[in-house]
C-alpha cells in the first residue's frame, strides 16, 4: 500500500512539473499568450450562456420577449 501511495505522489508531482512548464512557456511566449487567453475568456462566455440557458433567465429584447413568428 506504501509503494502505491508513493508511486501516486511520483505520478502527481511528474503532472505538476509538466503543467508548470507548460505554464511558463505560453507565458514566455506571446504568439501562444494571446490565443490561449483568448481561448480562456471564451470558453467562461460559452460556459455563462449555458449557464444562463438553463437557470431559464431571459434577457430584454426590443421586441418584448416575443419572436416573429414566419412570415408566409
Amino acid at each position: 500500500m506504501a509503494t502505491i501511495l508513493s508511486r501516486m505522489t511520483d505520478v502527481y508531482d511528474f503532472v505538476i512539473s509538466l503543467l508548470t512548464d507548460i505554464i511558463s512557456m505560453i507565458v514566455a511566449n506571446q504568439l501562444v499568450f494571446v490565443p490561449v487567453l483568448l481561448a480562456i475568456f471564451g470558453g467562461i462566455v460559452i460556459f455563462v450562456i449555458g449557464l444562463v440557458r438553463k437557470l431559464g433567465i431571459r434577457g430584454i429584447s426590443s421586441a418584448g420577449g416575443r419572436r416573429r413568428g414566419r412570415r408566409r
